[in-house]
């Protein structure tokens, strides 16, 4: 069973490949038929219908059936029909093409994951490229050459393939956005859950069952969707004090994102499967697909049960992982509202359990156990599990051990033992080197690895970022940069933003248009994977050069700090990035804070999640800077504020030191006369401008200014959009001491 399962992985994973290579010589065959898998895939290459398997004798039990079945599935065609309506690959298609309300008709450019020339975005009008296709070509036969198709190498592939498959389309008309690397993942999942599903119900004559079988195969509940949520990651992040902080609040998130993938492979790997059944991974929440059977169910539910008294015994109730799943057939996937279901079903379980965590047992156990005072640890005020004679638990002692240069290693391995930062009761997390990569059976991780041709572990993404050595946050508010001389009000800025409405996007993005046909397994799987990319690899690109550390990305949920104002440039610009890789079609909303360097992290967390909050309550794709009263609508601050007001403001004060301010100081405060419906503010505006006119040198810009000023004055929206304009310029010019 063993070879056979992974016999499966490599024919499911490589069955199209010929798409791309085209054409095999006598020699390539050669060389990959070296290994009995690398036999039986070049076997298969030529089985792409159920026509292509009647001239030859092909046993009952022949993994060709569920493959071609599998296919059948997700081109959401008949088995009948598998093969008949395959056309070239090409340039892949925007996944928010068929997004939304709106179709569009952008694609991306011809590339690699690795391509220093590549461009992230998609655009209107793409060519093929046949130069880099060639190069594509060529790079994964040899690939394929050196590959042993063995248990050890199937994680290899997997990488190798999404490095150079993901921008190529899958072949498939109509789903000409969906790479050939999402579609050949996707197909291996499908292909190892049937293959479970028989093998549990001792279902050995594939030929019989699925050609000659009854007409409700359709209807055969091969598949369960398992989601998982750790509850509790933002409060667990945000707990510690100020003391200690710097030393390990982004190794406190990397913490949480391993502890999310290492339950992902565990489970995976209790079930006999790999990553090709994971959907989705981020933010302590994940979906994947596995074979229904009572097997899967059980370890689905150890797992769950390990973990959760693993979070007691570390962590008291801080964390719980709650898990959900919901069965189905291949007809749920040909139904566009039924696969919506699907997922809401899953979340409601999750939800759930998340409301009904404990057993009264459990609740009684926490009630009795546990220290309730004593000596505290001095980072996150735990009275659990200290260290003998120092002020900190174990965990805040190994994740400031742990935190040490993290932003600069690659290479991360899970073993047995207890010397490491604790995943598990049995399982710790250790750093290693890029020479011992690729040792042993151990999984091994790898962090930001966009090439690494030979690494056959698995990558994971992680928004990480910082322009600091030692993490010492309250370098942002001293503001003693080396690339310049500093000004402006020392405070620290912090950004929490994330995506509006993820959860309805990820079910339903894509049935409005077309009756909901566009609603397929492939297209949520890839959508999701593209918002993973966004948010926890691009975003560290975006963030390059500038005076600040990211705190926390996970799926969509940001939290960012650094220099205020650099804060501010970084929320526009990944608003507009988030903008142009969507096409327009998802919003953000964010909300901005200004604290003093002694500021508790834990605060400047829960502050800026309230502006956050406010922001998004006030409709949707907006703003809210530095206090609940101060929301924009995203579109009208960078318009009107960032790239309008302020600019007009620094170019007419620039220059003019303290009678400048002077002169901003007394708008500002006319302003909230304005604000609190003083009927004369008006003229003394109009009189207080008018006397300044005299003593500035530069009267025509500053006859426009005033013009402007005028006008704003006289409009709620253009006097706020004024006053916050003329507060972000006195931030930006305040001297401090």
């Amino acid at each position: 069973m063993f070879d056979k399962v992974n016999s499966l992985f490599f024919s499911a994973l490589l069955h199209d490949v010929d798409k791309v290579l085209q054409k095999l010589d006598e020699s390539d065959v050669k060389a990959l038929n070296k290994t009995i898998n690398g036999k039986e895939f070049v076997r298969y290459l030529k089985y792409k219908s159920i026509d292509d398997l009647k001239g030859d004798d092909i046993a009952t039990d022949d993994l060709i059936y569920i493959i071609l079945f599998s296919e059948s599935i997700i081109d959401r065609v008949s088995l009948d029909e598998v093969g008949k309506g395959e056309q070239s690959v090409s340039n892949l298609d925007d996944i928010f093409n068929k997004f939304g309300k709106q179709e569009s008709t952008r694609s991306f450019e011809t590339q690699t994951l690795t391509s220093p020339r590549r461009n992230i975005f998609a655009q209107k009008r793409t060519t093929f490229d046949d130069f880099e296709f060639a190069n594509v070509q060529k790079r994964l036969l040899n690939e394929l050459k050196e590959n042993s198709f063995d248990f050890s190498s199937k994680q290899r592939l997997l990488n190798v393939m999404e490095k150079l498959t993901s921008y190529i389309n899958c072949g498939v008309k109509g789903q000409e956005d969906i790479s050939f690397y999402d579609h050949a993942r996707l197909l291996t999942c499908v292909s190892s859950a049937i293959y479970f599903y028989l093998e549990d119900n001792q279902i050995n004559n594939y030929k019989q069952f699925f050609l000659k079988g009854s007409t409700d195969i359709l209807a055969e509940k091969f598949f369960q969707l398992v989601s998982f949520d750790i509850s509790g990651i933002q409060s667990f992040i945000y707990k510690i004090t100020s003391k200690g902080a710097h030393k390990q609040l982004r190794s406190r998130s990397f913490y949480l994102d391993m502890i999310s993938e290492w339950i992902v492979d565990r489970l995976l790997e209790q079930c006999g499967l790999d990553r090709t059944s994971l959907l989705y991974s981020g933010g302590g929440h994940a979906y994947l697909v596995l074979p229904n059977t009572d097997w899967c169910l059980h370890e689905m539910e150890k797992i769950e049960h390990s973990f959760n008294q693993f979070f007691l015994k570390s962590f008291s109730t801080d964390l719980y992982v709650a898990f959900g799943n919901a069965e189905f057939s291949p007809v749920s996937l040909l139904r566009s509202n039924v696969i919506q279901n699907i997922y809401r079903s899953v979340n409601q379980k999750v939800s759930f359990k998340k409301l009904n965590r404990y057993s009264a047992d459990t609740i009684l156990s926490l009630n009795k156990g546990g220290k309730k005072k004593g000596r505290e640890c001095s980072i996150c005020h735990t009275v659990d599990n200290l260290i003998s004679d120092e002020n900190k638990c174990h965990l805040c002692a190994s994740l400031e051990e742990f935190s040490r240069n993290i932003q600069k290693e690659t290479y991360f391995e899970v073993v047995e033992g207890v010397d490491g930062l604790r995943l598990d009761t049995d399982h710790v997390l250790k750093r290693i080197s890029s020479n011992s990569k690729n040792k042993g059976s151990n999984t091994v991780y790898a962090k930001n690895l966009f090439n690494g041709s030979d690494f056959s572990g698995v990558k994971i993404w992680a928004g990480d970022y910082t322009d600091l050595e030692n993490n010492l946050f309250t370098k942002y508010a001293k503001r003693d940069w080396k690339d310049g001389e500093s000004k402006g009000i020392k405070r620290i800025g912090t950004l929490r933003c994330d995506v509006d409405d993820l959860g309805y996007a990820f079910m339903a993005g894509f049935s409005e248009l077309e009756g909901g046909k566009n609603n397929i397994f492939s297209r949520t799987a890839t959508f999701s994977r593209s918002m993973s990319m966004f948010f926890k690899a691009y975003i560290n690109t975006f963030a390059q050069e500038t005076h600040l550390t990211i705190i926390y990305s996970g799926g969509d949920d940001v939290f960012v700090l650094g220099a205020w104002d650099e804060i501010i440039d970084f929320a526009v610009l990944l608003r507009q990035n988030l903008k142009n890789w969507s096409n327009g079609k998802l919003t953000l909303s964010a909300g901005i804070g200004l604290f003093e360097d002694k500021t508790p992290i834990n605060v400047m967390a829960r502050v800026t999640g309230d502006l956050e909050d406010t922001a998004k309550n006030s409709g949707k794709d907006s703003i809210c800077l530095f206090d609940e009263n101060e929301i924009f609508q995203f579109d009208e601050f960078i318009e009107e504020v960032y790239q309008g007001k302020l600019i007009s403001i620094r170019k007419l004060f620039d220059g003019e030191g303290e009678k400048g301010n002077s002169f901003i100081y007394k708008l500002l405060d006319l302003i909230k006369q304005r604000n609190r419906t003083d009927r004369i503010a008006f003229a003394r505006l109009a009189y207080y401008l008018s006397q300044l006119e005299e003593h500035t040198d530069n009267k025509q810009a500053f006859n426009r200014f005033k013009h402007n000023m005028m006008g704003w004055f006289d409009n709620d929206r253009g006097i706020k959009e004024a006053e916050m304009s003329l507060i972000l310029y006195v931030y930006e010019t305040r001297k401090e001491g």
